[in-house]
């Protein structure tokens, strides 16, 4: 029996009732089902289905902002500044993240597939599907990994009668009380990014003083540098700060020396001189192993209730976590900034802006809050043909549009709490020389540590702000992990027999590659591949998404559907502009980002390590194309 269609809706090429010619490709069983749809629970009602409907829509934002949370969006505010970042954001959102989002789910829905066969109809870009189900493995040991650093936060904030990050302790983990040092003044220069600090003596009162203008907020608010010294005054207000003694003798971090730093860097990731990969971080190998028993969990009881893994189960619920979230860092970062002299408030300046530099933080930036290139959207797509029973759904693009402004609206609330909490940790000693820390994120994490630890309630705060990020950072390894598998199904179909076994060999490949980064010089390969894959691969994918668009918009049928869908909103016509410019946007965001990475702070030994994924991705689609070739040609052979 034929479901009832939308009123409004219209039909597309390959419709759910013609299931005869793609039933191989996409609705099997273990992939078809989608929570509260008519066609994953028998109802045919109107109030079900636009229930099912709602909830799929839903959890699509919910994953965007969750997103939002994530230490790229504040590093690249803060690093950027925060007015002209959330400008480019916007920007970014409008020419390149919003379209390509709406072209990936329309996609979906018109091919009724996941990423795995959303490109079928293109033999030689068939690889596609393998490269988004890499891509998202990799995304997913990120996260997983960042989890687990969180949790390491979470258990401190909660056991300890003293928060560990108000004190310091040596490379043999010896805790010790830091020194107080004295600054007074502040003083401002135009440099960007080039720091030329001026190094300090070992607990000596000093009137050295630093202040990098960078758009907006000094450099010093988040990157611990010291400034020229300049001549105290007799009534020039001081600040006086904690300083730890240890010192670092490479390039990568350039500080250990106040206590919130020192707790991220000696402590919690154990990052030593030597980079070793050889000796294992032991409690945050603990974290880990428990951050991806814990989704294994998740998988298992999902399994149990519903017989089968659903892929777009995410919670309606989880979309007020990230809101809560950002509230309470706003909170604490105006409760933190209200303390401070007002001497020391004249940091918001508005410097020279790299304008290339910022406009592609910002590209970057949008494509990864709208879950570009990892598949997800594509798989929303297919589950809105199933509401749709075959018929294009008329509320994509404003709904579309919406997801976009409420997703543009959380990250400039994170960016501006992560900026409160910048300009609270804004003047840190540094004895190291010239960095640039633009690709590197994860320094967010003590920032956020050093923000929570004044002030009044400092355990609850500590730990809701780094539990959030935990969820945050866990739930979206969750789901790319979901993606993942969804692919996989999606091209070897019979393995959805032995569903489980597959899910088990994929968590326990990922938790094995996670601990490569718990190791001495796990956080700077973590830091390297987490650059590349934001910065190369993620636009690498979808510059390859688009070209595969290309030859699909070369088919009368799908341009027909694709003006028929947006005839009543009146922006066929803006989406067939977008189309001619939005691959050269993306190629553009791929060439910045790669020619920045020449130049990050991080170690080029990790980098190249760090080009391994990249090059399993960009391999995918021919080694896939050559396989297609040879079997089409051994097909030909034996007739």
């Amino acid at each position: 029996m034929t479901s009832a269609r939308s009123p409004h809706s219209l039909e597309t090429i390959l419709t759910f009732e013609n299931n005869d010619r793609n039933s191989e490709w996409s609705t099997v069983w273990s992939t078809a089902h989608i929570p509260g749809m008519d066609n994953a629970i028998g109802g045919v009602t109107t109030h079900r289905r636009l229930k099912g409907r709602r909830r799929l829509r839903l959890g699509s934002l919910a994953i965007g902002c969750l997103l939002a949370m994530h230490c790229r969006v504040t590093a690249s505010a803060v690093t950027g500044g925060l007015i002209t970042f959330v400008m480019y954001l916007a920007l970014a959102c409008i020419l390149l993240a919003n379209p390509l989002r709406h072209f990936e789910v329309y996609l979906g829905q018109w091919s009724i597939s996941g990423p795995g066969r959303a490109f079928r109809i293109i033999p030689m870009f068939d690889g596609i599907g393998i490269a988004i189900c890499i891509n998202a493995i990799i995304r997913a040991i990120n996260c997983g990994t960042v989890a687990a650093i969180a949790a390491v936060y979470v258990l401190y904030s909660v056991s300890d009668a003293k928060l560990p990050f108000t004190y310091c302790r040596d490379f043999e983990l010896n805790s010790y009380e830091p020194k107080i040092i004295e600054f007074t003044s502040l003083t401002l220069r135009k440099s960007t990014y080039a720091l030329k600090p001026a190094p300090i003596k070992e607990y000596e009162t000093t009137s050295n003083v630093l202040a990098e203008t960078i758009h907006n907020l000094s450099d010093s608010a988040w990157r611990n540098s010291t400034e020229s010294s300049i001549q105290k005054k007799p009534n020039m207000k001081s600040l006086k700060l904690a300083i730890c003694k240890e010192s670092f003798t490479g390039r990568y971090p350039p500080i250990y020396t106040t206590p919130a730093y020192n707790f991220f860097f000696i402590e919690v990731v154990r990052l030593r001189p030597d980079f070793s990969l050889t000796q294992l971080n032991v409690p945050l190998f603990i974290s880990i192993v428990f951050i991806w028993i814990i989704i294994w969990i998740c998988m298992i009881i999902e399994r149990i209730l519903h017989g089968r893994l659903i892929w777009n189960n995410i919670q309606s619920w989880f979309l007020i976590v990230p809101w809560i979230w950002v509230f309470l860092l706003i909170m604490t970062g105006i409760s933190n900034l209200i303390t401070m002299k007002k001497a020391y408030r004249k940091i918001f300046q508005i410097g020279a802006k790299e304008v290339i530099a910022g406009i592609a933080d910002a590209m970057e930036v949008g494509l990864y809050i709208h879950s570009a290139s990892v598949g997800t959207e594509l798989i929303h797509g297919k589950g809105l043909n199933h509401f749709a029973s075959g018929h294009i759904d008329p509320d994509l693009n404003n709904e579309n549009v919406w997801h976009s402004v409420l997703t543009l609206l959380l990250a400039a609330l994170h960016s501006a709490g992560g900026t409160l909490c910048a300009v609270v940790d804004y003047l840190q000693p540094n004895s190291e020389g010239i960095v640039n820390e633009r690709e590197s994120n994860l320094w967010i994490i003590p920032m956020f540590s050093k923000c929570t630890s004044g002030g009044n309630y400092t355990h609850l705060m500590s730990s809701l702000i780094f539990g959030g990020l935990m969820f945050s950072y866990a739930t979206v390894a969750f789901v790319l992990l979901k993606t993942a598998l969804h692919t996989i199904f999606e091209y070897r179909v019979k393995l959805v027999f032995v569903e489980q076994f597959v899910v088990a060999g994929l968590i326990l490949s990922c938790m094995a590659l996670s601990l490569l980064f718990a190791t001495n010089g796990g956080i700077a390969l973590l830091e390297a591949v987490e650059s590349i894959n934001t910065g190369v691969t993620m636009p690498f994918v979808c510059l390859m998404e688009l070209v595969g668009m290309l030859y699909v918009y070369r088919s009368h049928d799908f341009i027909s559907d694709l003006n028929l869908a947006m005839e009543e909103d009146a922006c066929s016509t803006r989406i067939s502009a977008q189309w001619q410019f939005i691959p050269l946007i993306v190629l553009v965001t791929l060439i910045g980002k790669a020619c920045m990475l020449s130049e990050t702070e991080i170690p080029k030994y990790f980098i190249i390590m760090a080009i391994v994924p990249l090059s399993s991705v960009v391999l995918a689609v021919p080694l896939r194309a050559c396989h297609n070739a040879y079997v089409f040609l051994r097909s030909r052979s034996r007739r």
